[in-house]
């Protein structure tokens, strides 16, 4: 469980990751070492992963496709490893409802987005139907990383 100490310290890494132990430490009114001794206990314990996030956009990769796939059941785990071979398609997840997938495919354009749906997703045997929903605007969660500032500051201390 987190503390409230934990919460800040993430909260602050979400913001900017790139932040110092020592600055941390400034900001949370906190030792150097109680910041160092905290991030190594929700690093071992997987609360928390160091990542770099790339800027698509500056990147050429603007364009973002949101799929919903009807898949024979049968095929369900063979679908989500052949379309996790393609580098374009970024997010899986198996869900309930009208569709069985829901995918999102980064490319730089519409055309290199269709390209991928006609040249590849629709190879892959099993998918019966898909539906595309394409990105007009983000207003939360960037670069596809969920925004979990608010949920984080919510949770319940222990």
């Amino acid at each position: 469980m987190l503390d409230e100490l934990d919460k800040k310290l993430i909260e602050l890494l979400q913001k900017s990751g790139r932040l110092s132990n020592t600055a941390l430490a400034e900001l949370l009114s906190v030792s150097e070492r109680t910041v160092r001794n905290r991030m190594k206990n929700l690093l071992e314990q997987g609360t928390i992963k160091i990542t770099a996030v790339p800027d698509l956009d500056a990147l050429g990769y603007a364009f973002t496709g949101i799929v919903g796939l009807q898949v024979e059941l049968g095929k369900i785990k063979n679908i989500a490893a052949e379309l996790a071979e393609h580098p374009n398609v970024c997010y899986i997840v198996n869900v309930t409802g009208q569709f069985d997938f829901i995918i999102i495919i980064i490319a730089r354009s519409a055309k290199e987005f269709a390209d991928i749906m006609e040249n590849f997703v629709s190879q892959i045997p099993g998918i019966l139907r898909t539906e595309t929903h394409v990105s007009l605007n983000n207003y939360k969660g960037k670069n596809g990383n969920m925004d979990t500032v608010q949920l984080i500051n919510n949770l319940e201390i222990s």
